[in-house]
Formats: C-alpha cells, structure tokens, sequence
C-alpha cells in the first residue's frame, strides 16, 4: 500500500525540507515546505481543480482522472516547486454508493504523476480537503458542501482511523490505495463535482532535477 504511514528521521527531514508537520495523529502526512526547487518532498502541499466529475454511479474503479493545480508551492527560498497549471494524474481505487438511508457513499481515489514544466513525474499523494461548490441532492436541490479533515458522514471530509476501519471491515471497500472521502448520506449524490478544488500532499520523494 502506497500511503498511509510514514515515519522520518530529522536527518531526512532537514535534507529535504525547511519547516515540518509531518505525521498528524491520524497518521497522515502533514505539511513540509521544501528548501528549493530540486525535490518536491513528503509533505509538499499544494492545491488543486479537479477536471472532471467523478462519482459512484458514474465512474469506475480504475478510471484515470485530472486535476490542475490552482495554486504553486513555493520553497524556502523563493523558488517555484510545482508551477500553476501542472498537472497531476490519478485514477479511482475505490467506490461505494449509500443504499440505506444513514449509509455513506464514499470513493477512493490514488495518484501516479504529476506533469510540469514540460516533464513527467512519478507522484503519490494524500488529499487533505475537499471543497466541492455544488453537491445536488435527489430533488434536484444544491447543497454546499462541508469540508475538512474530519471523519464521518460530512461531504468532502477525509475518512481515516476508526470511522475507515469500520468501512473496511463492512466490506463497502476493498484495501487498495488511496484517500477515502466520504460523498454524504441520503440524499445527497455520491458526486465530486467538475472543478472541486483539493488539497493534494505528496507522500513520496519526487526529484525533479
């Protein structure tokens, strides 16, 4: 499995980075700014646009998809990490769509490249946020969208520890790689919507001179 736990000694972490967060309680990755432009390091946080919708009903696992990033990540030294306008690749790993009432409809989704300056990257990410604009629900209503890093029945909200194991365990997903987001209960569609921004952490190394 690609994500999930990591642990770091200083010694790596000052190689590759200036400031570190770098293991939450949860165990995701946190928040790294790297020293310059030579390595995206574990924990390089940027955000990104999701390009198209990817929902229970309507996709599949293994289905490719993209995402643009909005924002550059920028080192310590002022130099430009990863660019506005790069792209990162991913596909989904995991689909469940809420039957019953109370249910939670939740998606896997995992990365493999990030493209950029004319190059081509292998990349792994966690996402942390999901802020999706428009969620519309069974009667055709919109409804914003809750996000954060909080487990539980909240769109957009990331499902880890506990409230993951349970999902697990339940059969709703498999072990394959990837973030789990919960897409709400009831009545709302099992949607990420065109254009949802994320925020994407690397969880590996990724030279990029």
């Amino acid at each position: 499995m690609k994500t999930i736990a990591l642990v770091f000694s200083a010694a790596a972490l000052a190689a590759c980075a200036s400031t570190a967060n770098v293991a939450s309680s949860s165990g995701e990755v946190g928040s790294v700014t790297p020293v310059n432009a030579a390595t995206l390091p574990i924990g390089g946080s940027f955000q990104a646009t999701l390009n198209q919708s990817i929902g229970t009903t309507s996709s599949h696992v293994g289905d490719q998809f993209t995402a643009t990033v909005s924002s550059p990540l920028i080192a310590s030294d002022g130099e430009t990490v990863v660019p506005a306008g790069a792209t990162v690749t991913g596909h989904v790993t995991g689909l469940h769509s809420g039957s019953v009432v109370g249910e939670q409809s939740v998606i896997r989704l995992d990365f493999d490249r990030l493209d950029m300056n004319g190059r081509s990257y292998p990349f792994d990410a966690s996402v942390s946020n999901v802020r999706a604009t428009n969620q519309v629900n069974k009667n055709g209503a919109t409804k914003g969208a809750v996000t954060g890093a909080a487990a539980g029945a909240v769109l957009g909200a990331i499902i880890s520890g506990g409230e993951l194991s349970k999902i697990i365990t339940g059969g709703l997903l498999g072990a394959a790689a990837g973030t789990v987001i919960s897409l709400g209960t009831g009545d709302v569609q099992a949607v990420i919507p065109a254009g949802s921004s994320m925020t994407l952490t690397s969880t590996t190394n990724v030279n990029l001179r």
